[in-house]
Formats: structure tokens, C-alpha cells, sequence
């Protein structure tokens, strides 16, 4: 059971890490908002993670099906909540100071559930435990067995957050106004720019 979750973590930490939208979104919300709401950005990409290593580990047949037969239309529309997500952070760049982000307690569980709904369609994501999905066809786990698997995946993709939010916001202090301002525009376009991504590789296919 040992290896099982150690072979788990990896599967949660590997998925977590690439530096998609949602990692994007958490980077942005470390420096702007501080620790805590950036750590709840990430945390809501861990639970859909765990779920997803749930769905993997043949929890819900059904979702894993209905994921790898309606890709095409779960990637449109978590493409444009991220391009619509990117517009609405361009627009609101410059409105924040740093008084609120120590002052600030509101918005944990708002973003944990935003990040949550995004990370159930975004396309990296999604492309990821396809992936999974795949390797795990056929494999039968006892109830343990998947509880040990999906808690493992679970847990890389939250030390994961702890790591990143942790070094970010430990930097944070160093950037002036002008430059948080300019990481909001950045962090919004690429964003954006997964979105779009996402939405033009369903019609290309």
C-alpha cells in the first residue's frame, strides 16, 4: 500500500505541476492577494484532481466515458470561462493595493470552488488523466486500494500548491505596485491564451 501511494503522489504532483492556467491563475493571486488566497486557487485544482484520480481509478465509469466522448464540448466551455476569466483580470489590473492583501479575509472558499469548475475543464488537465484513464483500463482495485490512490493524488497536487504559493508569496514583497499591475495583464493574457487554445484545437480537429 506503501508503494501504491507513493506511485499516487507522483501521479498527483506530475499532473499538478505543469504551469497550465490554473498554476498561472495561482501565481497571480500569491503575488496580488497574498498566501491564502493564492493557496485556495491551487487547492481547488487539487480536489478536482483527486476527484479525476477517483474517476481514473474506475470510481465513476460513467464520468470517465462521458470526459474522453464530450472532450470537444467541455473544452469550448471551459475555454471561454477562462477568456471571459482574462477579460475580467486585464480590466481590474490596477485595483489593489497591498493594504488589502494583508487585511483581507474574504474569498477562500470563492476561489477554492471557482478553481475547482475550471479545473474540470481545462484542457491540460483533462488531456492528463485521458491519459490516465488509458493506462488504468482494465485494472481492478479493491476499495483500499482506490481510496490509498486517490488520497495519494490528492496529496502531491497539495504539496505542490504548499510549494508553489509558499516560494511565491515569499516574493511578493519585493514587487512594486507598477509591477504587480503588469504580472495581473500578464498572468490574465496567458490565461486567456490557454482558453483560446482550447477552443481553436476543437476546431481544428
Amino acid at each position: 500500500m506503501l508503494m501504491l501511494f507513493f506511485k499516487s503522489l507522483i501521479i498527483g504532483l506530475s499532473v499538478a505541476m505543469p504551469i497550465g492556467p490554473i498554476s498561472t491563475l495561482a501565481i497571480k493571486n500569491c503575488l496580488t492577494r497574498g498566501f491564502k488566497i493564492g493557496f485556495a486557487t491551487s487547492f481547488g485544482a487539487s480536489i478536482t484532481e483527486g476527484f479525476y484520480g477517483f474517476v481514473a481509478t474506475g470510481g465513476l465509469v460513467f464520468i470517465s466515458k462521458f470526459l474522453t466522448t464530450y472532450v470537444s464540448e467541455v473544452k469550448v466551455v471551459s475555454g471561454a470561462a477562462l477568456i471571459l476569466l482574462a477579460i475580467y483580470e486585464i480590466k481590474n489590473a490596477r485595483d489593489f493595493s497591498f493594504a488589502e492583501i494583508k487585511t483581507k479575509s474574504r474569498g477562500f472558499f470563492g476561489t477554492m470552488f471557482l478553481t475547482t469548475f475550471l479545473t474540470l475543464g481545462s484542457p491540460m488537465t483533462i488531456a492528463l488523466f485521458i491519459g490516465v484513464f488509458a493506462t488504468m483500463t482494465g485494472v481492478q482495485l479493491s476499495s483500499e486500494e482506490m481510496a490509498v490512490t486517490v488520497f495519494g493524488i490528492f496529496m502531491g497536487s497539495v504539496l505542490w500548491a504548499f510549494i508553489l504559493c509558499g516560494t511565491v508569496s515569499a516574493i511578493r514583497h519585493k514587487l512594486s505596485h507598477k509591477m504587480m499591475a503588469a504580472v495581473k495583464i500578464l498572468a490574465a493574457l496567458i490565461i486567456g491564451s490557454f482558453g483560446l487554445y482550447g477552443i481553436v484545437s476543437v476546431i481544428a480537429s
